[in-house]
Parts: C-alpha cells; structure tokens; sequence
C-alpha cells in the first residue's frame, strides 16, 4: 500500500464529496501536496496525494534525492467542474491546477502542486479554496508492529487558504509542517485513522492547530 496511492482515511471512490483534508488526489490516483486534506474541498479524484490525508513530506529525505534523476517524473495540469458538497452545503466546484510528482529510487517524493476551487452554493454564494507549495516524503507508509501504518509527511508553501469569492480572506495556513498519521489498514482496502501528530511546525496554521475544525465554521457563514 503505497502512500503514493491510498489516502489515510480510506482511499474514497470517485465521488466529489469533500472530507477534511491532508491528502488529496491526483488523476492517476496518485497521493500529492495540495493541502492538508483528505479530499476536502472536492479535489478529490482530480489531485495527487493528498493532499494524504491526502493529506506526505520530509524535505530532508527528499533534498537528499533530489540529487539522483527521479524514476518517476509527472507533470499534470487539470480542470473539472461537477456538484459538491462542502460542510453539508450543497452546490458546485469547479477545480482547476497542476501538478508536478517525482518519485526516486529511494522511494522518497517530492510533489509540487498549486490548486484552485471555486465551490458555488446553491443560493448562489461562492469560496475559493486555495493551495499552493510542495510535500516530500516516503512513498510507502512505515509499517508498524501493531499492523498499523504511519505516513510521514512534510509541507512547505500554504496547504490552505480560503476565502470569498472576489472577497476577503477567512483563513490562511502557511509556512512549514511535518504531519505523522496512523492508519489501520482494514480487509475491504480502507485505512481508518487512528492518530496523528505535528512537529515542526512554522508560521500560522490555523487551521491545523483547529484540528480542522476551523473550515466549516468560517465557510459555512459565508456560504449561508
């Protein structure tokens, strides 16, 4: 199980629902940078992790790689539009970005990505959910004696800001941070969380320090 390909809280289908995030997807499937989340925001099946869960970094390890050529080297630019859901609101995201993932045979990674969603309530209200920077880290999660499974990432850039659509800023993540989550792989494929911690943690994350809980409860006064 790869953290390349899974996200922590469970590989979700190739639906558009919006989770909290830490990963996030890429086309592929693929785990990458844009954003804390695990597929919040509907960028789900159209990121890489990841951004996670989703929702993956370690910049020394992947300074050390980056050296070497990478063995994977993938460039993705992508635009989607479909009906989303955000903290139970319903509307429409359309979610545009590129994507840039090396994988080293050291089975390190570094992914650089910039996203953009605009969610567009029902009532016609609009956010924008922003993210910019890159994540590093191990490709395959560590495999603990307890048969859980820990990825160990590092984000650098601004996992998150959201705001109002032509508006003001309502929260801004930035800086640098090293995010450690458990999983328990489960016998149907899905990982259910089970802990995480941060260290090294630099500049405002608001949102993190919330344990996520500051996304609804900006966004959902805007949007109503």
């Amino acid at each position: 199980m790869k953290a390349s390909r899974e996200y922590r809280r469970g590989a979700a289908p190739a639906d558009h629902d919006s989770d909290r995030f830490l990963l996030t997807k890429r086309p592929e499937g693929m785990l990458t940078t844009a954003g804390f989340g695990i597929r919040r925001a509907g960028i789900v099946r159209k990121l890489a992790l990841v951004l996670a869960g989703a929702l993956a970094l370690t910049l020394g390890a992947a300074g050390g790689a980056s050296a070497a050529a990478p063995v994977v080297n993938e460039h993705t630019n992508f635009t989607d539009t479909f009906p989303d859901q955000v903290c139970g609101i319903t509307g429409t995201s359309t979610v545009s970005g590129v994507d840039n993932f090396k994988l080293y045979a050291d089975d390190t990674f570094h992914d650089t990505s910039m996203v953009r969603q605009v969610f567009t309530a029902d009532n016609g209200k609009s956010v924008v959910i922003f993210s910019a920077g890159q994540v590093t880290g191990l490709n395959d999660p560590i495999q603990n004696a307890d048969g859980t499974i820990t990825f160990i990432n590092t984000y650098k850039g601004m996992p998150e800001k959201l705001s109002i659509a032509h508006g003001p800023t309502l929260s801004r993540d930035a800086g640098s941070v090293t995010v450690a989550q458990t999983f328990l792989p489960l016998p149907n494929g899905d990982l259910q969380f089970v802990s995480m911690t941060v260290s090294g943690e630099h500049g405002p994350h608001p949102e993190l320090d919330s344990d996520f809980e500051l996304f609804c409860n900006v966004l959902i006064p805007a949007l109503t």
